[in-house]
């Protein structure tokens, strides 16, 4: 019965208390949810595309490597930054992108079906679940890239990733510029990275180790595939930037229903955490959302954050990496609460430093 009343009281009061800060094109409020003697806040960052860029950009400007949100944001000059997608913590590949992020050129691929957003310079963005896959002179695959070799695989690396491979010794790895390979190194591993060009490293159980050649042509191709066939793979092959979330929440003013397709972990839907995400309005303008979990009530559920991208009207929407990563940005401000997790401050609050952001310029 005690509980019974509780809920109700939650219903009945819960309340919306905006504090709004706005200039020419961009503007950001907060929400305050009262949950009985608990408060949530909801941080959105409403943009015009038309007075604004806006980017997707890399920690250290690097593969790997991790900055926080407002770093970004301020090394970028930036009037706006939310975190971006999901990432390693920990190894040598520390802070490597774990879905698809492209920011002029491919820096990591999705290896499940997951959701993506995609713009070109002049912020026309899309939506859908993505798959993408590398193939080899148009009939051979490659098995990933910018990421740890694995045995019996071939991986391919570009110089957003890092100076050199981090690969070990067994194998080897084709230096490519100009679709020309220019040098084979055998037995070395972490080879240097083209500025220009590429490296395909061949662990020594691949069928092709050892079957190139010194001066032989060579290319790539990249293929992506929706997995819901909303959109083609031409769109998305004309976006500047790329940067893959999961799941994909609201697509063409519907609310999606069923996120397996995506393949993630039951808890990290139905589990209410601090959120990160991003929507497109009818109008055209964009959306950021972060939802702090500072109690025992705050943080959403994937079912409640789709629920609120669409109480906002969004068209479109997409979650992006949550938890201790979720951080906001506005005018030189961290306006969240950002609580890291067990890996860093043992739930303290922290700032976590993260893979990847996505920024607000004003155009010139």
């Amino acid at each position: 019965m005690m509980l019974q009343k509780i809920k109700l009281f939650i219903v009945f009061f819960l309340c919306y208390i905006p504090l709004v800060f706005s200039s020419d094109g961009i503007k950001y409020r907060t929400i305050t949810n009262s949950f009985y003697l608990y408060k949530q806040y909801i941080h959105i960052i409403e943009i015009d595309p038309d007075l604004y860029e806006i980017k997707a950009v890399k920690a250290l400007d690097n593969g790997i490597g991790r900055e926080s949100v407002l770093s970004l944001s301020n090394r970028h000059k930036a009037i706006a930054a939310i975190n971006g997608g999901f990432f390693t913590i920990g190894s040598t590949l520390d802070g490597k992108a774990c879905g698809a992020l492209k920011i002029h050129d491919w820096v990591a691929l999705p290896f499940k079906p997951r959701g993506c957003i995609g713009w070109n310079i002049h912020n026309k963005p899309i939506f859908d679940r993505l798959l993408v896959t590398i193939d080899l002179n148009k009939e051979l695959s490659v098995d990933g890239l910018n990421r740890q070799r694995k045995t019996g695989e071939i991986i391919l690396f570009n110089s957003l990733f890092n100076k050199s491979t981090l690969t070990t010794s067994d194998g080897e790895e084709l230096i490519i510029q100009n679709h020309i390979i220019t040098d084979i190194k055998r037995g070395q591993g972490s080879s240097l990275i083209p500025a220009d060009g590429w490296v395909l490293s061949i662990q020594k159980e691949h069928p092709l180790f050892g079957f190139f050649q010194k001066g032989s042509s060579i290319s790539f191709d990249f293929n992506i595939m929706s997995q819901t066939n909303l959109t083609i793979s031409e769109e998305w092959g004309k976006c500047d930037y790329i940067v893959g979330g999961t799941p994909i929440l609201i697509k063409n003013s519907t609310k999606i229903l069923d996120f397996s397709p995506e393949l993630t972990i039951p808890t990290f839907l139905t589990n209410r955490h601090a959120r990160t995400a991003i929507g497109i309005l009818p109008n055209g303008n964009w959306i950021f959302v972060v939802v702090d979990k500072t109690g025992i009530f705050d943080g959403m559920s994937m079912d409640e954050l789709s629920d609120f991208m669409i109480s906002l009207s969004c068209t479109n929407a997409l979650n992006l990496d949550g938890g201790g990563s979720s951080t906001i940005v506005f005018d030189g401000e961290i306006k969240n609460s950002p609580h890291g997790d067990e890996d860093e401050g043992e739930g303290q609050k922290v700032i976590r430093r993260v893979s990847d952001a996505i920024i607000v310029i004003p155009k010139k």
